[in-house]
């Protein structure tokens, strides 16, 4: 055995070492070319010991790890890392020791191959089975291997050109760890801010998954939003004529009898789409031909009972009826097929001149397109997500609101000096504070007793610097002195901003943040 084998496994043994997870070995890829794997960090520790699979028993070795920085991006694209390790003079079949901290959250870029010559460019490449990203550990902590590589064979010298390859075999390289060796600064955000508010809501539905036949939805306002809970499933029948809607076509006004005040607007007529759902104004845009969540956040107001690519100019019929005598008005999708499709669509819009609106189903089949269900006002609206309806026992709407958000521009290094950047501040806040604390609340005392209800407070109230917004950011320096008698202090922070009306208070807060102050 090799002397620097053993001193090097003797090393990894003292200090508790663990190697990371590879899968098996699959082929030898032979070029001047080096692959490896990439991945993220999930925690802090040091790489203690490299060492290439030598299943071409090739007489040295060749490693490079590099800090990206960021995910490197896909090939043909390229980034140049920094460079934290290379050794190209150390025989096949070692350990190449080392003591290389790693920090939670780092872009970590690992090459590796075997040479038939001390600094050859000629790389034996030991490439796992199967291709595609591996999940591994660190420390018992998941972390996601990917391909990645370089167009170099870098026996010759590292810092070349790196790029991924997420479909392609990983290049196997072992990686020693340890958790000596570095003691890491950390960022961590908790909790969450006040308040996270959306105007709209919807479902997407995939081909054959639709699963709200046979029941129905009341949307019930409130004064600036609405409240969606299961509807009576009651059923108007049609007494009115066809509207003759063909494939991708839009009705002319249909005269309600009444205003409709809805989220954000009101009308007296609506615009029905052959392809499932209504517009509150004038809108000649048929919406084919699938249910589209961004078009439905930014193209005007509507109602979407079954939004997908509809023709009921090959079956079925689209009605329009009025109610005068109970301030109803309805518009009926009745045995409406999907394009190029035989299945039959029954659903039924009814506006109230209360005000609500109820989205009623009957049978229901979607088998070729997206479908999507919801509403929205329409105009530059924040995105929700798509969400079950079915099993929402209550939605609610509101007009949009961020929460308001405090990050760190970098972690609290000792030495060091980062900023705390509170984002999503709201346009009429001219004042906010960051707030600094040593007790932390971590599941958030809820402060609806100063008339803050839903927002929370994440820690102890110890200090506070104002700060003015500007563009919905405050900035507030965080400087960290080079004293080592600070590694381990842990520091919390919280922001809050003023805002009238976003309250009784007329405050806001983000969520916390728990700075641990380190050398590394």
């Amino acid at each position: 055995m090799h002397t620097a084998f053993l001193l090097a496994s003797l090393a990894l043994a003292a200090s508790a070492t663990a190697q990371i997870p590879l899968p098996s070995y699959g082929s030898t890829f032979t070029a001047n070319l080096t692959r490896g794997y990439w991945f993220q960090a999930p925690v802090g520790f040091t790489i203690q010991g490299l060492s290439v699979p030598n299943e071409a028993a090739q007489p040295f070795q060749v490693v490079e790890v590099i800090n990206l920085g960021a995910a490197p991006p896909a090939y043909p694209g390229t980034v140049n890392g920094t460079q934290l390790f290379y050794d190209n003079s150390t025989a096949g079949g070692s350990i190449i020791p080392c003591n290389i901290p790693v920090a939670p959250g780092d872009y970590i870029g690992i090459l590796g191959a075997c040479n038939d010559s001390l600094g050859s460019t000629n790389s034996y490449n030991s490439y796992a089975t199967p291709a595609g990203p591996f999940v591994s550990n660190i420390l018992g902590n998941p972390v996601t291997l990917t391909r990645f590589g370089t167009q170099f064979g870098i026996g010759a010298g590292g810092n070349q050109a790196c790029w991924e390859e997420p479909a392609g075999s990983i290049a196997r390289v072992e990686l020693y760890v340890g958790t000596g060796g570095g003691n890491f600064a950390l960022a961590q955000p908790y909790g969450t801010g006040c308040y996270n508010k959306t105007a709209s809501f919807y479902e997407t539905f995939a081909a054959n998954t639709f699963d709200l036949s046979n029941t129905s939805l009341m949307l019930t306002p409130t004064g600036n939003g609405y409240i969606g809970l299961p509807g009576s499933n009651s059923w108007w029948t049609p007494v009115g004529t066809s509207l003759g809607l063909t494939d991708d076509s839009v009705s002319a006004a249909l005269p309600l009898g009444f205003t409709l005040n809805y989220p954000g607007g009101s009308t007296t007529d609506v615009y029905v789409s052959s392809n499932g759902y209504v517009w509150a104004q004038a809108n000649t845009n048929n919406g084919c031909c699938t249910g589209d969540p961004i078009t439905l956040l930014n193209s005007g107001a509507r109602w979407c009972g079954l939004w997908n690519d509809l023709n009921p100019g090959a079956a079925g019929t689209v009605i329009f009826d009025t109610d005068p005598a109970n301030g109803a008005a309805y518009v009926t999708f009745t045995g409406v097929t999907e394009f190029g499709q035989t299945n039959s669509n029954n659903f039924q819009f009814a506006f109230f001149s209360t005000g609500t609106v109820e989205l009623r189903w009957q049978s229901c089949a979607i088998v070729g397109h997206q479908a999507l269900v919801g509403w929205s006002p329409g105009v530059a609206q924040i995105n929700p997500g798509s969400i079950d309806i079915s099993a929402t026992p209550v939605i609610f709407t509101e007009p949009d609101q961020i929460p308001l958000v405090l990050g760190a521009s970098a972690r609290p290094v000792i030495g060091t000096s980062i900023n705390l950047n509170t984002s999503n501040i709201p346009a009429n806040s001219g004042l906010g504070a960051t707030i600094f604390g040593f007790a932390e609340i971590t599941a958030g005392l809820n402060l609806v007793g100063l008339g803050m209800p839903d927002c929370f407070q994440y820690l102890s109230l110890d200090a506070s610097q104002i700060f003015i917004p500007a563009a919905g950011t405050g900035t507030q320096a965080f400087n960290i002195p080079n004293d080592v008698g600070l590694s381990g202090v842990i520091i919390l922070a919280q922001s809050a901003a003023f805002s009238p009306g976003a309250n009784a208070l007329g405050v806001v807060t983000s969520n916390g943040m728990r700075l641990l102050i380190d050398l590394n």
